[in-house]
């Protein structure tokens, strides 16, 4: 279990609790030390003195979530890997419900559901994935696309050689979509995923977010980078480009959208990264269906009048 460590004094004790909890015992848990300036490293050392199945690897200096998780996985010896975020939680038995699913089917990549959970408990929610096209690297590529499959690398079990033997891309300082970009690589090397229904996953929100809260520049071009992405991998598979496609110019014509070319270099990253050709109203009606190409286009053209 890799659980990476910044700024989560306050929670990293109730996440190494739930994991060091679980039904499924014969496990080690790799806490990557993100150089936090907090005490976040005293409370995992005081639970790593009790027990032997924690052990902690440190930065020399900040690097962000895709650094500290790739250093975590890269010092993983299980047979699985999954990762906890460290002001989350894990069910009791998730892991156990994930391994046995792994072991049973030969699956490359086990997921289940995750919990949204607040701390007065009025909006507690569970999310919940399906992968209606088949188990095979395209299906789950089509199941992400119409995002009825999340691409959270938590709640999600990985064989340690799917990630360890492969070269992924993988950026310091990502700050929106590291899981997605993460996972669409991975899911390039996969023969087969499958989903259990049982939670999995306890994933902690902030009441003091909004999603109206603007975006600065840095998390406009991961956005845009992960889009990027997307196609260059849809180039080597045919057979999702087409979804691929729509999913992007609904992406990057949502940041269009909202605005984000007045005030985050949203045109900028658009012309580096190549994405011009899905930035435009006529890319909306091209690859997006009808009707749902006239409501985007719409919103746009309402957004950018205010």
């Amino acid at each position: 279990v890799v659980v990476t460590v910044y700024n989560v004094e306050e929670y990293v004790g109730q996440c190494l609790e739930s994991i060091l909890g679980q039904t499924l015992r014969d496990i080690e848990v790799v806490v990557v030390d993100d150089c936090t300036p907090d005490n976040s490293m005293q409370v995992v050392e005081h639970f790593a003195v009790a027990d032997s199945r924690i052990r902690t690897v440190a930065h020399a200096k900040n690097r962000g979530l895709m650094q500290a998780r790739r250093t975590g996985y890269m010092q993983a010896t299980g047979d699985y890997v999954t990762f906890c975020d460290s002001d989350d939680t894990l069910p009791p038995n998730a892991l156990e419900a994930l391994y046995r699913k792994a072991v049973d089917s030969g699956a490359d990549v086990v997921s289940g559901d995750m919990t949204y959970f607040f701390p007065d408990s009025s909006q507690d929610y569970t999310r919940r994935s399906h992968l209606s096209y088949g188990h095979g690297m395209a299906a789950v590529y089509k199941s992400l696309l119409l995002a009825e499959y999340h691409h959270n690398l938590c709640g999600k079990l990985f064989r340690r050689p799917l990630l360890q033997d492969h070269a992924y891309i993988v950026m310091e300082n990502f700050t929106n979509g590291e899981d997605g970009f993460l996972f669409y690589q991975i899911v390039e090397h996969v023969d087969k995923v499958v989903h259990i229904t049982d939670t999995v996953y306890n994933y902690r929100q902030n009441m003091q977010s909004s999603s109206k809260v603007r975006l600065g520049s840095k998390a406009i071009r991961s956005i845009c980078l992960l889009n990027q992405l997307r196609l260059q991998i849809a180039e080597r598979h045919p057979e999702i480009l087409k979804d691929t496609r729509r999913k992007v110019t609904a992406m990057i014509n949502s940041l269009y959208r909202d605005g984000y070319d007045r005030d985050a270099g949203l045109d900028s990253y658009v012309a580096e990264l190549g994405l011009k050709p899905y930035s435009t109203l006529w890319s909306v009606f091209k690859y997006v269906p009808f009707p749902k190409s006239c409501k985007l286009a719409a919103k746009r053209i309402v957004g950018r009048v205010s």
